[in-house]
């Protein structure tokens, strides 16, 4: 199962939902990017990182 998760919405009212759900299957490391421009700079600075479980 997964550890970490990224959710990249605009929305709070979805992206509280999408939290839920995980928080609901024991997912205990969610991260959270209001735009795609900011998720995908968190997955570049991950990578550059070499941190071994991105999202």
């Amino acid at each position: 199962m997964f550890k970490k998760i990224l959710i990249a919405e605009d929305l709070d009212s979805i992206s509280n939902a999408v939290e839920l759900a995980l928080t609901e299957l024991s997912i205990t490391e969610i991260h959270h990017a209001r735009y795609c421009d900011d998720a995908l700079l968190k997955i570049k600075k991950a990578l550059r990182d070499e941190v071994h479980t991105i999202f």
